[in-house]
């Protein structure tokens, strides 16, 4: 449960990064976008949605300085041809600094059309067009990566990071900065290699009731048993768990990654990326 919990927030966290640099594909045949959208209407849509309502919900309405993520929005989600999101935006939101706008009926439906096909491209992103992902600023990305971001504890641009924009293409180098545990292959054309035996793979401590401690890297733990990897020996080593005993300690090395997903925006995501992706 825990790994399947990483991976749906890491796509999360990823989506928010790239989001302001992909496009929808091409119209297809008849001016139909991927999802039965008119790609007429969805241009419409976003280009009203870029003058009116961009300054508070972003470019692409996945949230601003002002305004939350119009994708996910129970209203934008259950609404049919902008009936419900105009009749919404005839009142506005006044309580909260949103001033009713007085839509057409066409501009709603259009308006609607942009945002549902923002909603189905998120939950499709085989369609997203990757075209430049380096959009931020290199010199801002260094102070963040040298200051509030506190990369600086365990990396160095002239140390482990030194030509890391040569290695990796800016894509790429985001999704590991993201997460770096992912993707990471054999080398070979065979199987990737077993989680445990990764550079850094989770570790676990066994506290034994007499006291013996056991460490290695995490294979398996349940509610009923505890499976460690001993880097040292090669063995394999397991003990049957009853509640708290033996006691069980698990260590990511990787966890201050992990707390960063709580704290990127995605203007730092940016920076950072144009940052490293400069480290050549």
């Amino acid at each position: 449960m825990r790994l399947w919990i990483v991976v749906c927030v890491l796509t999360l966290a990823w989506a928010g990064a790239v989001a302001g640099t992909q496009q929808p594909p091409p119209a297809q045949e008849g001016g139909t976008l991927p999802g039965g959208f008119d790609s007429a209407a969805v241009t419409r849509g976003k280009e009203l949605h870029v003058a009116q309502c961009g300054f508070c919900h972003g470019i692409n309405a996945r949230g601003g300085s002002g305004g939350p993520d119009l994708t996910r929005s129970a209203l934008v989600q259950e609404d049919e041809d902008g009936k419900q999101l105009g009749a919404f935006l005839r009142v506005g939101r006044p309580d909260r600094g949103m001033p009713p706008f007085q839509f057409s009926e066409q501009e709603s439906s259009d308006l609607a059309a942009f945002l549902h096909s923002e909603i189905f491209l998120a939950a499709n992103r085989r369609y997203y067009q990757v075209l430049d992902i380096l959009t931020g600023d290199p010199k801002a990305g260094e102070a963040f990566f040298n200051g509030p971001g506190k990369c600086t504890s365990c990396h160095s641009a002239s140390g482990d990071l030194n030509g890391i924009g040569a290695k990796y293409d800016p894509t790429t180098l985001q999704v590991r900065m993201l997460n770096p545990r992912q993707g990471r292959g054999s080398g070979s054309d065979g199987p990737p290699p077993r989680p445990y035996l990764a550079p850094n793979a989770l570790t676990v401590t066994v506290t034994l009731p007499s006291g013996v401690k056991a460490s290695g890297t995490l294979v398996r733990l349940t509610d009923f048993d505890v499976t460690l990897y001993d880097r040292g020996t090669g063995e394999v080593r397991s003990w049957i768990r009853t509640g708290d005993v033996p006691n069980v300690v698990v260590t990511d090395p990787l966890q201050a990654h992990l707390d960063m997903w709580k704290r990127w925006t995605d203007t730092d995501m940016h920076n950072v990326t144009a940052y490293l992706a400069s480290l050549k």
